[in-house]
């Protein structure tokens, strides 16, 4: 329950722990790292402090808008994850254990404001909507053919690239529509907070949340 004593600061932590756990890229931060321990115990932890961005340039996935201060999908890029997306299939339990490199029983349980996958009853990840999670699968698999490096990246390090490319994601992979970022402010107990968004304009499905990190006063 929450303690409704906190000040305005830690109930924003909080939220923002929670948001990020849930719908960010699409992990649960202790079950992704858990996995990758196990994948590859040595990994570096530098690694954490790789610049997904920088990457996702140097791939030909991202490139620089016209004023060149932000990032929009590279065109060939963006046409391969439409591709991939249509090309999924139904059987997404088998495509999450394709992806993130499990073994064992994968089960989807949607609800009102996330959509959970699980992997022998454990918790593996959360996303956002269903066609978040959609999206994300559908990067991996494009990713997998662009980085030379992917077939040794720990399922916590995938998630990631997913999570920030779908920051630039300008298309619903549901309706086909237009999706577009915003910022929109949601309620938690009783404080609000403004989050960053992705939705699409035609069916107003969320594909990306995040809170916006705010400055100390």
């Amino acid at each position: 329950m929450t303690d409704e004593t906190d000040t305005d600061e830690q109930a924003y932590e909080r939220h923002q722990r929670q948001v990020s756990e849930s719908v960010d890229g699409g992990g649960c931060a202790e079950t992704w790292e858990t996995l990758s321990e196990q994948r590859r115990p040595d990994e570096d932890a530098t690694q954490q402090d790789t610049d997904i961005e920088e990457i996702l340039l140097d791939l030909d996935c991202l490139q620089f808008s016209e004023d060149g201060e932000d990032f929009e999908l590279e065109p060939s890029f963006r046409h391969a994850w439409q591709s991939a997306i249509d090309d999924l299939g139904e059987n997404l339990d088998a495509v999450i254990a394709d992806v993130f490199t499990v073994d064992g029983t994968i089960e989807i349980e949607t609800t009102e404001g996330a959509v959970h996958v699980r992997h022998d009853e454990r918790l593996l990840g959360q996303w956002v909507s269903h066609p978040a999670l959609i999206a994300d699968l559908a990067a991996c698999h494009v990713f997998a053919h662009r980085d030379d490096d992917w077939a040794e990246r720990a399922p916590a390090e995938r998630s990631r690239f997913a999570g920030s490319a779908r920051l630039y994601l300008d298309f619903c992979p549901d309706c086909g529509g237009d999706a577009s970022f915003d910022t929109d402010v949601v309620s938690s107990c009783c404080h609000d907070y403004e989050v960053a968004t992705v939705s699409c304009e035609g069916c107003d499905v969320t594909l990306f949340e995040l809170p916006v990190a705010r400055n100390s006063a």
